[in-house]
């Protein structure tokens, strides 16, 4: 049995509370005063303790891509995520040949649920593509998007299925993919694509639940003559009933956009880091996404010469950080778009907060909103502080 305190950590919602762990899960959470004796005990005094950070779309890292069926490269991208706070991945494959993206959904859903010894776990297989709009296309290929024919969906079911998959209901084909992805159980979001009016309306009777990534391969505001037609920007703000997702990485969007992304959706809005092998790399360095060449400059993925964003390299940890201290959303609001809302997205009960009986999935940051430690299921898979070690007290 392996039994923990963490006591003296600040928590989210304000004051403290000892965290008990045993066998990777969180049995109680009692004041400081109150854990039992001789349970070994570990000094988090001044840092602030969260659940462990959830990604639902992610590229890769450190210089390897999900797009990639490479052991050592999903362990070392795992890995990498752990650093940011990160202890549960969605794994986000970017358009390619359809032969490649249903070998590598296959090689990723076959992989088992733990975590790598140093890494965060691995939730499943976000499919970004192929099935997106061209006019949207932003990142992906367009000469390798297709059009969800019922043979296709069936094909890539077959080899996962997703957890998730972003796609565009319009295309033709599109409503009837809606359909079969979520009759199967994958977490459909509209995303890459000109959806609007009835049409959004019939993808969300057909099952849609998500919206990936606002202002990022969504159509806007247009006009037909005096006529304001929203895009599908518009229909994401004014939706009720759906998550959605944005990318706070203090480069996609400016300030304001963010704002209005949280006033609007509030309780429903995820923050993802859509971060590409270009996390964690210094400006200049190359990468792939998909089947496109990409390049991190300015502290974000590009497209060259483009003019497109391809991603980010920022981890969740930057993404809290820029909401909470530099936009001045609150703490908790901030904290629960990487954790709760997240894990409601996927379906994951088990892990999201801090509350007894849930998993050991912790994170700890310091002042600066930097991880710090990373604990999975009761295990230390990151430490930068030293103190991971228990002591008796």
């Amino acid at each position: 049995m392996t039994r923990y305190a963490l006591v003296g950590a600040r928590l989210p919602a304000g004051g403290t509370r000892a965290v008990l762990v045993r066998d990777g899960v969180i049995e109680a959470m009692p004041p400081a005063a109150e854990v039992p004796g001789g349970v070994p005990r570990v000094d988090v005094s001044g840092l602030l303790l969260t659940p462990g950070l959830i990604d639902l779309h992610a590229h890769g890292a450190a210089g390897h891509g999900f797009d990639e069926p490479s052991a050592a490269g999903y362990e070392a991208v795992l890995a990498a995520h752990a650093r940011f706070g990160v202890t549960t991945l969605q794994a986000s494959l970017a358009t390619a040949e359809l032969d490649r993206m249903a070998e590598t959904l296959a090689f990723a859903t076959r992989r088992p649920g733990t975590a790598p010894e140093r890494g965060a776990r691995l939730a499943g297989v976000h499919l970004e593509g192929p099935f997106l709009a061209p006019e949207q296309a932003g990142a992906h290929d367009p000469g390798l998007l297709r059009h969800p024919s019922a043979a296709l969906v069936e094909r890539l079911l077959a080899a996962g299925p997703p957890t998730m998959v972003t796609l565009a209901p319009e295309l033709p084909g599109g409503l009837e993919a809606v359909r079969r992805f979520a009759a199967a159980g994958t977490v459909v979001a509209i995303g890459h694509s000109q959806a609007h009016g009835p049409l959004f309306a019939a993808a969300v009777e057909a099952g849609v639940r998500h919206l990936t990534h606002l202002w990022s391969g969504q159509s806007g505001l247009r006009r037909e003559g005096p006529w304001r037609v929203p895009g599908l920007l518009e229909e994401s703000l004014a939706s009720t009933g759906l998550t959605a997702e944005v990318i706070a990485d203090g480069r996609h969007l400016p300030p304001a956009l963010l704002r209005i992304a949280f006033r609007c959706l509030g309780g429903d809005l995820a923050v993802v880091s859509d971060a590409t092998p270009g996390a964690g790399l210094p400006d200049g360095s190359p990468y792939r996404l998909g089947a496109l060449d990409c390049v991190v400059a300015g502290g974000v993925g590009v497209l060259p010469g483009t003019g497109s964003f391809a991603g980010g390299v920022t981890g969740l940890d930057g993404m809290l950080r820029h909401l909470h201290r530099d936009l001045g959303l609150p703490l908790g609001e901030a904290v629960a778009a990487a954790t709760e809302v997240p894990a409601r997205v996927l379906g994951l009960r088990d892990r999201g907060a801090l509350r007894p009986g849930l998993a050991a999935d912790l994170a700890l940051f310091d002042e600066e909103f930097t991880a710090v430690a990373t604990i999975v299921a009761g295990r230390w898979a990151v430490d930068l502080t030293g103190i991971g070690e228990p002591v008796h007290g």
